[in-house]
């Protein structure tokens, strides 16, 4: 008797587990591309080719504290020779042509 007793109870509990290549189609999830941007107002000085830049005698700067940022177009290009518009456009905010030519629609921003 123990050993039917046994036998049923190993039978429920592999009959009752699923195999991992089930027929139902699992959900694909859609990429996400996130973009951090860290500010920092004590950041070193760069000069238009990015190298740093002391300050020139006679002159003075500030060190902003950055909040927030809004972006509106943000391309991956390919080289340093790719021109705007032939890479991989990641994100472009909403624009719009009420006043005439296309602008930024900052109202929809984010």
């Amino acid at each position: 008797m123990k050993f039917l007793i046994t036998l049923l109870s190993a039978a429920a509990l592999l009959s009752s587990c699923s195999k991992e290549g089930s027929t139902a189609t699992p959900t694909p999830t859609p990429p996400n591309l996130i973009f951090k941007f860290k500010f920092d107002s004590n950041q070193a000085r760069l000069n238009n080719a990015g190298m740093p830049a002391a300050m020139p005698a006679g002159h003075s700067g500030l060190n902003p504290k950055m909040n927030l940022m809004s972006a509106h177009y943000i391309e991956l290009a390919q080289t340093a020779l790719t021109q705007i518009g032939n890479g991989d456009v990641v994100y472009k905010a909403p624009e719009t042509t009420i006043g005439g030519t296309t602008a930024i629609n900052f109202a929809q921003s984010y």
